[in-house]
């Protein structure tokens, strides 16, 4: 795991700088005002990721609405039509009823005064008046339909602007909150710093002992050639160096669920771009039956980050802002929750 004082991450609280003490009692201050700031940022860490998650989320259920919204519309322009087809052939049939049950019908041969012809008039009579009540009964039915599509439309256009401003204020508060703990991260140097590079490493190094001594002695083997999960890997393994970036998911830049969508997508399988929903989209294994190509998650449901596993202790992320996808030893501590390993 790199030195945490290398990522620029987000957080909702202050980060305290701890001045160095004097004397040679320092060491055991500094060390442990180092690893509460280690923690803290790892806090932080996990907070930013589940803003940039939450603003995933936010677009994803943005993009259905307005799917939604797109269908709703021509539907409620169907409705329309039907509704002034509708009118329109009430109105001749309303004519036509009462021209056949009016002046007209003395001067048509089917009315005449003959009584062979009496059944066929009563008939023809039905048949308009049939029309009109048909057609009132369809119109009906029409407006009621579209007074409801009309509310339905009204409602995923305020879900829209909900999801809207939901993604909108978690980019805002990641920047607003980014800056400031930049600020503070920018006072960190000496001996603080060393030390929490240290722990960095030392929390590294206790979660790659944890999985090999959950895994089998023969362990860590390579998934099949040409597999879905050998696939996913090396698609993965090609955007090393790409930046992370909110909502990213392509060449120039990718965020965690966005790497992991891209990756599995050049698989033949297709996820959501958000953690979350990857997360449901998986089928849970335990740790020791982990296997190259299956995701860890973090947070509550894997709302707050993913990453994929790719064999011997190691796994392939798009952390956070400030960090490019990068292959470090997995992390079984803070924030995680499982594994998950995509649905053939």
């Amino acid at each position: 795991m790199k030195s945490a004082l290398a990522v620029v991450a987000v957080c909702s609280s202050t980060v305290a700088v701890f001045p160095r003490a004097a004397g040679a009692s320092s060491i055991t201050n500094d060390r442990e005002k180092a690893n509460q700031l280690y923690n803290q940022i790892q806090s932080i860490n996990g907070q930013v990721e589940l803003l940039g998650q939450k603003y995933d989320e936010a677009q994803i259920k943005l993009n259905n609405f307005n799917n939604q919204i797109t269908h709703t519309k021509q539907t409620v322009a169907a409705i329309k039509n039907k509704v002034t087809n509708g009118t329109t052939e009430l109105e001749q049939d309303a004519i036509f009823a009462y021209v056949t049950n009016g002046s007209a019908a003395s001067n048509n041969p089917l009315f005449s005064s003959n009584a062979s012809k009496i059944g066929a008039t009563n008939v023809y009579n039905q048949i308009a008046e049939g029309n009109v009540s048909s057609t009132i009964a369809s119109l009906k039915n029409y407006r009621i339909e579209l007074t409801q599509e009309r509310s339905v439309l009204n409602a995923e256009d305020d879900q829209a602007r909900a999801a809207t401003k939901v993604a909108a204020n978690a980019f805002h508060k990641a920047k607003v909150l980014q800056a400031a703990l930049q600020s503070t991260l920018n006072q960190v140097k000496g001996q603080i710093a060393v030390y929490v590079a240290e722990a960095a490493a030392a929390a590294a190094a206790k979660s790659d002992g944890a999985l090999k001594s959950a895994k089998p002695i023969d362990g860590f083997p390579a998934p099949p050639p040409d597999s879905r999960a050998d696939i996913a890997i090396r698609a993965a393994l090609s955007y090393l160096g790409t930046w992370y970036c909110w909502g990213g998911a392509s060449r120039s830049c990718v965020d965690c669920s966005g790497l992991i969508m891209l990756a599995y997508q050049a698989a033949g399988i297709d996820f959501p771009h958000y953690s979350g929903a990857q997360y449901e989209d998986t089928e849970r294994v335990p740790l020791y039956d982990i296997e190259p190509g299956d995701l860890l998650f973090y947070g509550w449901h894997g709302d707050e980050h993913v990453a994929m596993y790719i064999g011997h202790g190691d796994m392939i992320e798009a952390e956070m802002t400030g960090t490019r996808v990068h292959v470090t030893p997995i992390r079984l501590g803070y924030g995680f929750v499982g594994l998950g390993r995509p649905r053939a």
